[in-house]
């Protein structure tokens, strides 16, 4: 198997194809590409990693690589991938790296490359890194080389950002019971804090960190069964579910009903722009749900390539209110430019605080949509699929930006399909969603036969 290099990071299963010797030219090619861009002679950069056995060797080994070329390494430990986003923006640094495979399972191990104002590389910035591949050695004198230093400060720091922009007391006075499973990851200790900050009654599944995961990672309702019985038997009023590195995150109302990953972003959607109104920015691959909202209030919804850089890229461009990933993956800039579990918990928590309503209440009056998500092993020739499906479906619209997207229109009813390659998997990725549920699937069936051919 391939090392998998995109803008969604450079990742492997360790000792197959994320080995010493590809950590060692990725993260000095990363290095250079900070160096030349760094307006100081000792560059700074931030550390952090998720809860894979692997992580800590990873860390040290990238530290000392970054050290060899002059760059100073602050190492935050075990954190979740948007407390290095943010730490790189708020204490001004050059740079960061996130040792972590993300939904992956726990043979994976990645590195994510962050860039000086705490967003990851765009297509750009990665493929200028991957040109510094075939560079020199180069090495900093004896006397010229980095420190690696430790720090607990920026867990706090994001904390107390999140909390000074909700409502904390409307929160707190709710007194909520909640479920956490942040799946023995980097999740866990800052996610309990902020709950206990925000007066809830923590109930914790799957918090130790030991090295294994006892769960699988990606946090779909496939994988989350366990959690409706818990938060039945306690009588908790949420359940939260993240991935490893806690950029994604799953809710379970009080019946024990696990909600699609995708309401996590339109619940947030929703709520900020009931509060303040604003354009919204999605990937190819996310429900219709947030840009119905979105035109609930008159605003626009873009759409971009799959991967957090590309959309935190358009919200930037938009001047965007919040948006994000259908994967569970809420970016909301006023607290944090990247996606962010911590971020969605906070405004889910305030928008049933505020409402007063229940989870199952706020999402009552959701549009009925149904959706298939697939997985094909074999990757097929993308333009000759745009192709076959413009022939096949004359009146469709096609996106080609990423993959092919196609949308369909049909009296009141609409439909999307949208086939990739994934940024994260050597596989290819076949996502759909209509408000007709047998259109869907006989679409759906069609296109499968359509790859199979490929």
């Amino acid at each position: 198997m391939s090392l998998k290099v995109s803008v969604s990071g450079i990742r492997g299963i360790w000792g197959e194809s994320l080995t010493l010797e590809e950590l060692l030219k990725y993260t000095r090619a990363f290095g250079l590409f900070i160096r030349k861009r760094a307006t100081s002679q000792r560059p700074r950069v931030l550390i952090g990693r998720d809860g894979r056995k692997t992580g800590p060797m990873i860390v040290s080994y990238v530290s000392a690589i970054l050290n060899s070329l002059g760059i100073d390494v602050i190492d935050a430990g075990l954190v979740p991938t948007p407390t290095v986003l943010f730490g790189v923006r708020e204490w001004n640094l050059d740079g960061g790296v996130i040792v972590t495979a993300s939904h992956n399972p726990i043979e994976w191990n990645a590195l994510k490359f962050v860039v000086h104002g705490g967003t990851f590389t765009t297509e750009n910035d990665l493929s200028e890194i991957l040109d510094s591949l075939p560079s020199p050695s180069f090495h900093a004198k004896w006397d010229e080389i980095g420190t690696t230093t430790l720090t607990t400060e920026i867990a706090q720091a994001h904390i107390d950002r999140i909390l000074s922009h909700i409502d904390t007391r409307a929160i707190q006075s709710r007194h909520f019971t909640v479920v956490l499973d942040p799946v023995n990851s980097a999740g866990g200790p800052i996610t309990i804090q902020l709950l206990k900050a925000l007066g809830c009654h923590v109930i914790g599944i799957n918090t130790e960190v030991t090295g294994n995961f006892h769960r699988v990672a990606e946090p779909t309702p496939a994988n989350l069964s366990h959690l409706s019985e818990i938060i039945q038997k306690e009588k908790a009023d949420i359940g939260f579910a993240q991935d490893p590195d806690a950029d994604r995150l799953v809710v379970v109302d009080a019946r024990g009903r696990i909600l699609s990953e995708e309401w996590t972003l339109a619940l947030a959607v929703r709520h900020v722009l009931s509060q303040n109104p604003g354009p919204v920015v999605v990937n190819l691959s996310t429900s219709l749900l947030s840009e119905m909202f979105a035109k609930t209030y008159n605003q626009p919804c873009y759409y971009t390539k799959v991967g957090e850089a590309n959309v935190v890229e358009g919200i930037k461009k938009y001047h965007a209110r919040i948006g994000g990933e259908g994967n569970g993956g809420v970016i909301y800039p006023t607290m944090n430019l990247g996606r962010d579990s911590l971020v969605g918990i906070s405004l889910i928590l305030e928008a049933m605080a505020l409402s007063g309503k229940s989870l199952s209440e706020l999402v009552s009056d959701f549009p009925q949509l149904f959706s298939i998500k697939e997985k094909f092993s074999k990757i097929a020739d993308i333009p000759t699929l745009a192709k076959k499906l413009a022939k096949h479906y004359p009146d469709a619209t096609l996106n080609s930006t990423d993959g092919v997207r196609m949308d369909l229109s049909r009296g009141k009813d609409r439909l999307w399909v949208h086939i990739r390659p994934s940024n994260t998997e050597p596989i290819m990725r076949l996502i759909g969603e209509s408000t007709d549920k047998a259109w869907l699937t006989s679409v759906i069936e069609e296109i499968r036969i359509l790859l199979e051919k490929l």
